[in-house]
């Protein structure tokens, strides 16, 4: 019988597991290889890849080889041989096959031994007695694949809860956090807490903090303390207290402890009640002999004005009377009146929250907002903290945006129409009022400072939603061209380009004058003015708005304008409509004197000789206002040094007359500047033209360096223009330059990376001669701990690294030179000081951060 052989099992194909980990083994055989000499370790690694792939080749011949075998005829062979079976195993298919003949077993001789079973999926089946196979039980495979899940559940159920414990304490740190940068103690008490809640509108977040049970408690012990009040209260009335009742009610009040809120609530009752008890007498009998008219003056039975007891005292003592409103504000602002003080500042806070989400798509709303808040509170406090908003937000030194101008303006016209025509007349007051001050002084305003140009777009939308009428527009243009400069050919040329075809559109022959007046003004306008760019665009563009040529008006869209108009009209109700108000610019001008005709109620005296009187007295006391009560020299030499606007003029006399540098920095911070550029620049100007370096200067910028990194920021803006226009400076101004920058630089106030803006690739004479100045004052000053200080912050800067070498090679090769040391006339100790520093400062200044 012919022996089978055993077919060999094929190799399993690698796990993605196992296939990382053979690469991870390769890569780090690679690096062993690599890293085992000091040079070919590239060259190694080729040669060990090459070695293996051969030997993995090697194996597979050897496989695939098989051994041959002399092949032999079947005829040759003999047939006892052939019965016995003794043949070896051929290559040929029929021999190997499965298959088998009939005949040829029937002639084979019976052998014992039985041919190898193989199951088909690898595995044996486990037999049981008598030949049967035994399967493998159900219920087993079923339980272990359950006892599976279960572990696997559990695993995860521990990792999330888990992952939520850390997150629980993640959030407890940051809560705490919060409450420590919030100041919130939880050792004080909660009711005042509560109480601050409710005050700022957050009450409705109490129902989800608070417990349902604690609350109806405390409304039950507030009902008793109020019982027991009321009972008392009684007895009093009724005159039947008594020492011993005395006693019960203290002893009541050690039983039940109260908080600062039940407190607060009894004193109040207490404070009413007794104010009942004391004046209800009093006040029954003077009840119908004294009335209060609707201005607020008391009246007798007979009609007749009872004098005000602070208008007598006053009198009295001759003190100037001060109307009530002012009192109340005088009160609040010296701190007397805390409650007025507190009101004010929880409505600007309410006030600004709503002005600060003012949007088209939100306008009814933040309207109805705002109404709501002049319905809550007095309109002199509304106007007061609105007017103050709207300072903030539209007139700033910066351009502010068209499309918030049009959307605030939308406000107050609502607003106009809504509650009263006082609202719109006194914004539009305090507008012209602003106007009027900047127009008198346009010829000293900058052309980068923008608060005119915004104002004039504020008045121009207050026309566009007709809360005045074109007559007042038409003055405020004329005043511009009365007083033709770059700034005013500015503002008309904002007016043109916003309002201009509404212009045309109302009133045709009004702006056809207007038109012609602006062409003769500017036909007599000196020939500077004739050449600016502004004045020939404006001129273009008043061409295209009186030929109706909306095309050459750049990014003109009348349709936000038109859609807030809509707008308008759909908000208001029960048959509002916008009061459009027809005041002259000399009404507005003169309200304070004369008063408010178009204030229904308001006093108006319509004295024309006292109208003419009230104009000329501003006109003198203007200047000593606008002067401060500074001496005529001190400003005559602020002229001199052309400081033209006044808040230049106000620091330069600050510094000028002011006892010492601590005195100059504290008057100047009450002057409440926005900008800083002022300070630097009127500081470093009066250093410069001084006769010699004064230290006072350079104390008072490190003064005002210390206090604000702002001022920091434009004192060396200021240092890098007076290094930029160097040119322009002479020898003296660029010795005290030099000196000012060494003490500020050497204190901190400054870094010596303050002379980057200096080109040290093309030196020329005064630039070459202010470094020498600087340098040499830096390296001999008699701090050698600070000059080294100075130098090494910025050694330490790796972007500074093209300023470092310049300064290396200004430092060797050019200050270090013996012509340049004689030129100094230094002593040999000052030579040699300074030959030891220059070398020290070139280390430190090679040195690289590692």
């Amino acid at each position: 019988m012919v022996k089978i052989k055993k077919k060999e099992a094929k190799k399993k194909p690698l796990t993605r597991k196992e296939q990382r980990k053979q690469k991870s083994e390769v890569k780090k055989q690679n690096k062993r290889l690599y890293h085992a000499g000091k040079t070919n370790g590239t060259q190694r690694v080729a040669a060990a890849a090459e070695a293996s792939a051969a030997q993995s080749l090697q194996g597979k011949n050897k496989k695939k080889k098989k051994s041959k075998k002399p092949k032999v005829n079947p005829d040759d062979i003999p047939k006892e041989q052939l019965l016995s079976g003794e043949i070896d195993s051929d290559d040929d298919e029929s021999i190997d096959s499965d298959f088998s003949d009939p005949d040829v077993d029937a002639l084979m001789p019976k052998s014992k031994e039985k041919v190898e079973v193989f199951e088909p999926l690898g595995k044996r089946a486990k037999k049981m007695q008598g030949g049967a196979i035994q399967r493998q039980d159900e219920e087993l495979v079923r339980r272990k694949e359950l006892r599976q899940q279960k572990e696997l559940s559990s695993k995860s159920k521990k990792q999330r809860l888990k992952t939520l414990r850390l997150e629980n304490e993640e959030e407890d740190r940051e809560i705490n956090k919060l409450e420590k940068k919030l100041k919130l103690n939880k050792s004080k008490d909660k009711n005042r807490l509560v109480r601050k809640m409710f005050n700022d509108g957050l009450d409705y977040l109490l129902d989800f903090v608070l417990d349902d049970e604690e609350e109806k408690q405390k409304w039950e012990e507030k009902q008793e303390r109020k019982k027991r009040l009321k009972e008392q209260q009684e007895k009093e009335d009724a005159g039947m207290w008594s020492d011993e009742e005395e006693e019960e009610q203290d002893e009541l009040k050690d039983n039940f402890p109260e908080d600062d809120s039940g407190s607060e609530d009894e004193e109040d009752d207490e404070d009413i009640s007794g104010d009942e008890s004391d004046e209800g007498s009093e006040a029954e009998e003077e009840a119908p002999k004294i009335k209060e008219d609707i201005y607020g003056r008391k009246r007798d039975a007979e009609g007749n004005i009872l004098p005000d007891p602070v208008e007598k005292e006053a009198s009295a003592v001759g003190q100037k009377y001060i109307p009530p409103h002012q009192r109340a504000l005088m009160a609040a602002s010296a701190g007397s009146s805390e409650k007025q003080a507190e009101i004010l500042a929880r409505l600007l806070k309410q006030s600004k929250g709503l002005l600060n989400r003012l949007s088209e798509a939100n306008l009814h709303k933040i309207a109805a907002g705002i109404e709501a808040l002049y319905m809550k509170n007095s309109r002199y406090n509304m106007n007061e903290t609105l007017t103050k908003l709207l300072q903030e937000a539209l007139l700033g030194s910066t351009r502010t945006n068209e499309r918030m101008v049009q959307e605030h303006m939308v406000l107050l016209a609502y607003l106009h129409a809504q509650i009263g025509s006082e609202i719109g007349a006194h914004f539009l007051q305090t507008f012209v009022e602003l106007f009027d001050g900047y127009v008198k002084d346009i010829t000293n305003l900058e052309v980068e400072d923008k608060q005119l140009n915004n104002l004039v777009l504020v008045l121009c939308y207050m026309y566009l939603f007709k809360i005045y009428e074109l007559s007042l527009l038409m003055e405020l243009i004329g005043k511009l061209t009365d007083q033709l400069c770059e700034k005013s050919v500015e503002c008309l040329l904002q007016i043109f380009q916003s309002i201009g075809f509404r212009l045309r559109k109302d009133d045709p022959l009004a702006f056809k004058t207007m038109m012609q007046k602006v062409q003769s003004q500017i036909a007599s306008a000196p020939l500077e003015l004739k050449e600016n760019p502004r004045l020939r665009f404006m001129v273009d563009i008043l061409n295209a708005v009186k030929n109706n040529n909306m095309q050459k008006l750049p990014q003109y869209d009348p349709e936000l304008a038109d859609n807030l108009r809509k707008r308008l009209k759909a908000m208001l109700k029960n048959d509002r409509y916008v009061v459009t108000l027809n005041i002259t610019l000399e009404d507005l001008l003169r309200a304070d004197k004369v008063g408010k005709w178009w204030i229904v109620g308001s006093a108006w005296t319509g004295n024309l000789d006292e109208m003419g009187s009230a104009k000329q007295k501003p006109n003198k006391n203007s200047s000593n206002s606008a002067n401060a009560g500074f001496a005529d020299q001190l400003l005559e030499l602020a002229k001199k040094q052309q400081m033209n606007t006044a808040e230049r003029r106000n620091i330069f006399c600050i510094i000028m007359s002011a006892a010492d540098y601590v005195d100059a920095f504290e008057k100047i911070l009450h002057l409440a500047l926005k900008d800083q550029r002022a300070v630097a620049y009127v500081i470093i100007h009066c250093a410069l033209n001084e006769k010699r370096a004064n230290p006072y200067y350079a104390h008072l910028a490190l003064k005002f360096c210390q206090f604000n990194r702002k001022y920091q920021l434009a004192f060396q803006f200021a240092s890098w223009d007076r290094i930029n226009d160097i040119e322009k400076l002479s020898k003296p101004q660029i010795r005290n330059l030099a000196s000012f920058l060494q003490q500020v630089i050497l204190a901190a106030g400054l870094q010596l990376s303050v002379l980057k803006v200096v080109d040290f690739m093309q030196l020329d004479k005064l630039s070459f001669y202010f470094m020498k100045e600087v340098m040499v004052r830096l390296l001999l000053s008699p701090d050698e701990r600070e000059v080294y200080q100075t130098f090494e912050r910025v050694a330490k800067n790796s972007k500074l690294q093209q300023f470092k070498q310049s300064v290396r090679l200004f430092l060797q090769h050019f200050l270090l030179k013996s012509d340049q040391l004689d030129k100094l006339k230094l002593k040999e100790e000052e030579q040699q000081l300074l030959q030891q520093r220059v070398d020290h400062l070139d280390k430190l200044l090679a040195y690289v951060d590692l």
